[in-house]
């Protein structure tokens, strides 16, 4: 029983410490109709849940929300840029990002790595 106990102590303790979304992540969105767009992406804890802001091409972007399921294991959020909210929806897979940007009906390729 002792065992039992240890082991799914364990496996807790493991699956609590797996990698979220947190941290600095090198970002690329493609075939947009203003070219490609590449950067760093950023996200932390906050006091609600999470922040993020992307940092590139286009300057310093902080999303207006952000949020991640960890049971889904999907990030989303929204952001304005140059007067247009764009949708973020992104799948985490251990220390990659694959999505889509949207805006006016449109989806645009997401993909990131985390920095190391």
């Amino acid at each position: 029983m002792k065992r039992l106990v240890l082991i799914l102590a364990l496996a807790i303790a493991v699956s609590s410490c797996a990698p979220g979304p947190v941290g600095a992540w090198k970002y690329s969105v493609t075939g947009t109709p203003q070219g490609d767009y590449a950067g760093t992406l950023n996200i932390e804890k906050s006091p609600t849940g999470y922040a993020a802001k992307m940092d590139g091409t286009g300057g310093v972007t902080p999303f207006n929300k952000f949020s991640f399921d960890k049971k889904k294991k999907i990030t989303e959020g929204d952001f304005d840029f140059s007067g247009v909210n764009i949708v973020f929806s992104a799948k985490l897979n251990k220390d990659e990002l694959k999505g889509t940007m949207s805006t006016s009906g449109m989806d645009f390729p997401f993909a990131a790595t985390r920095k190391k």
